[in-house]
Parts: C-alpha cells; sequence; structure tokens
C-alpha cells in the first residue's frame, strides 16, 4: 500500500494560539508605552505645580513675617534697633541689652516670647536725652546715625570690675577668647570707658567714631560707642570679622585691630611692638 503524504497549509492549533499572543503581545506595547510617558509627564507636572506653589507661598510667609505691627517704646522713650539674626531668642536679645524679655514682647507687640524671625527689627527702647541704656549721660550718636567726635559730655563712667565682666561676656557672645579681649582692651585704654585719646578713639576699645559706624551700618544696629556695654560690643564685633577673615590668624587679628584689616593683607604686619605687647598680656589673663 502506498501512502501519499500530501503538504498542508494548515498551522497546528497551538502554533496559531501562539502567534496570535505574540500579535496581540506587540500591538499593545506601543500603547503601554505612551500610557507611561504620560503618567511621568502628568508626574512632573504636579511636582512642579507643588514647587512652586512652595516657592511662592514662602516668599509671601517671609514678606508678612517682619514688623508685624509699629513698635510702642513708650512715652518719653526712643528705639534702639536690633536686626534679628539666626540664632537668636528674645531672651538672648534681652539679657545682651540688659533688658528684660516681657519688656521687649510689649514694646514690639510681640505676642509669643518663643517667636522671632531672621530680619526682624526689634526696638529696644531707652530714655530719650538719655542715650540708648544709660540714664545719666547724651548720646553719642546723631539722629542719622553719625558718630561724634570728642563728645566728652556722652561718655560713660565705669570701673575696671564692670569692664572685665563685660569684656568677658562679649568674648563669649562672640566666641573670641576671653583673654584676647581682656588684653586688647588693657591696651588700648588700661579697660577705662571714660577716656578719649587724641585722635579721637573711644573708650575701652578705643573705637574710631567711622569704625563704630561702619560697624554700625553693617550690623543694622545702631550702637554708642561712648556707652561701655555698646563699645565692648563694637569691639568685639570688629574683632569677629578679623578673628574670620584671617582664619584665626592671632598675630593677624591683633595686628589688625591695631592698623586695620585692609593694612595687614596689602602691607604685612609692621606693628610688632603692639602685637608682641598683647601676646604677652594675652599670656598673663590666662
Amino acid at each position: 500500500m502506498t501512502v501519499q503524504l500530501q503538504k498542508s497549509n494548515q498551522i497546528p492549533a497551538t502554533i496559531q494560539r501562539k502567534n496570535r499572543e505574540q500579535n496581540e503581545y506587540g500591538q499593545q506595547q506601543p500603547e503601554r508605552k505612551r500610557s507611561y510617558s504620560k503618567f511621568h509627564l502628568y508626574q512632573h507636572s504636579i511636582l512642579l505645580l507643588l514647587a512652586a506653589c512652595l516657592l511662592f507661598g514662602s516668599v509671601l510667609f517671609a514678606n508678612d513675617q517682619p514688623t508685624a505691627h509699629a513698635a510702642n517704646p513708650g512715652p518719653g522713650n526712643g528705639c534702639n534697633w536690633y536686626r534679628v539674626q539666626r540664632g537668636d531668642t528674645l531672651s538672648g536679645i534681652a539679657w545682651r541689652y540688659r533688658n528684660n524679655i516681657w519688656t521687649l514682647a510689649r514694646v514690639n507687640n510681640i505676642r509669643n516670647v518663643n517667636l522671632i524671625f531672621v530680619g526682624q527689627n526689634i526696638c529696644i527702647p531707652y530714655r530719650l536725652g538719655s542715650g540708648p541704656g544709660n540714664g545719666n549721660t547724651a548720646s553719642g550718636l546723631l539722629p542719622n546715625g553719625t558718630v561724634r567726635w570728642y563728645a566728652y559730655n556722652a561718655l560713660e563712667w565705669s570701673t575696671r570690675s564692670q569692664v572685665t565682666t563685660m569684656l568677658r561676656r562679649a568674648a563669649a557672645i562672640y566666641h573670641l577668647p576671653a583673654n584676647l579681649l581682656l588684653a586688647i582692651a588693657w591696651q588700648e585704654s588700661g579697660w577705662t570707658q571714660h577716656v578719649i585719646a587724641r585722635d579721637g578713639g573711644i573708650g575701652v576699645m578705643q573705637l574710631m567714631p567711622y569704625t563704630a559706624q561702619s560697624l554700625n551700618v553693617s550690623t543694622g544696629v545702631r550702637r554708642d560707642p561712648y556707652h561701655l556695654w555698646d563699645n565692648i560690643n563694637l569691639g568685639a564685633i570688629y574683632l569677629s570679622y578679623l578673628w574670620h577673615n584671617f582664619g584665626g590668624n592671632l598675630v593677624k587679628v591683633i595686628s589688625g585691630y591695631n592698623e586695620g584689616g585692609w593694612a595687614v593683607i596689602h602691607r604685612g604686619i609692621f606693628n610688632w611692638r603692639y602685637v608682641n605687647s598683647v601676646l604677652y598680656l594675652m599670656r598673663l589673663y590666662r
């Protein structure tokens, strides 16, 4: 018997089913890719919108915080303005200016003493006609912030114990070695506030009026160099600037306080007698 095998054009059912599934899968792929791309585009759009809202909201919030209410120092009082820096607290500001936290809160209409904002202006009240923080002398500052020259009627008197206590306190506030402040203050004035040098240097830290005025502008606070605590603060701030600019190089810091930071950078150190004297005093005041 002869069996004839005929070629069949029919494809087995299993193969047909497999091909059909592959075709269907291949047709679905582009659609899935399109859906995936649309999802990512939608997701990115939402994220961008949220970021824009947060940025816009933060700008509005920041602009709304400082000076929400006008300060009211009370009848017969004026304001010595302080701009809040990062890390400040109202209690710290009150302690620094020998004031009361509740007085500052009342004067500045602050309802929550634990909530102040960077850039906020705080009024430190003082009696008009007597100068900020002092009840017996005139002010060494003119209304426009200019520091007066040779204003003997604005000088505070002081004792050495007062001076040394405040120097140590200022060193702690501005993160400086206490013996550095003590040594420079002794070298400059012998720890005496009620003295004005021939060249116009004022008090304990022997600040020149233009130096004090420049520091007031840079810090945004009007400090009176004729008043003891303000004078020490100004001297400590100047030393702090030098300390950071010279990377803690003690010789350059001491020289810069006497001859100026610019001179140290461009001309070098030429006041070695002053520098060596301060270094010697620092060893005594350890």
